[in-house]
């Protein structure tokens, strides 16, 4: 039996997806929420990963 007592909460919250320019490459992408403002080809990248200012 699983304890869902422990599980994270699922938001209720609904977000719509928008392109945006991503905040590092400037490339337009789809963000998944607003606060979402670095493209996956950037949060992939070794510098992002390792926290190298840009």
């Amino acid at each position: 039996m699983s304890d869902q007592s422990n599980t994270k909460p699922v938001s209720d919250r609904v977000y719509n997806k928008k392109k945006r320019k991503c905040l590092k490459c400037r490339e337009t992408f789809m963000s998944e929420w607003p606060g979402e403002r670095i493209c996956k080809t950037c949060k992939a990248s070794t510098a992002w990963r390792e926290g190298v200012a840009a």
